[in-house]
């Protein structure tokens, strides 16, 4: 879908390009599984501590968990596409929301790459 994006180059163009029917490519284009995801995630910034007498060996890492939980309680979700996706019922569902929609989106990745479609 980048191609499509790219100046100088038109929807029609890599429609030709690669034999897909230009409106695909359209409805392509606005759906949300084609866009950029967003990031929560600030990324680093850098600081630096002033004033005041600081004992770095003071400042200590959380302690990593010396064990993580087991759930004997399983959930399984069938996908779209029949795969089957088993999850610990104590997992975040945004999380399991977000996994199910990045297969999907891969699963008709692959689809399209198969009908030789390429993005670039």
């Amino acid at each position: 879908m980048a191609e499509s994006h790219g100046d100088g180059v038109s929807v029609p163009m890599v429609s030709r390009r690669h034999g897909v029917p230009t409106n695909r490519i359209y409805a392509w284009r606005g759906d949300a599984r084609f866009q950029p995801v967003a990031s929560d995630d600030p990324g680093f910034i850098s600081v630096e501590i002033s004033g005041g007498d600081h004992d770095a060996a003071a400042v200590q890492p959380a302690a990593q968990p010396t064990s993580i939980p087991t759930s004997s309680v399983r959930i399984e979700i069938t996908l779209e596409n029949g795969r089957k996706l088993s999850v610990s019922d104590g997992i975040d569902a945004g999380f399991v929301l977000e996994l199910a929609r990045g297969l999907a989106a891969c699963s008709l990745f692959l689809r399209m790459r198969r009908s030789g479609l390429r993005l670039a």
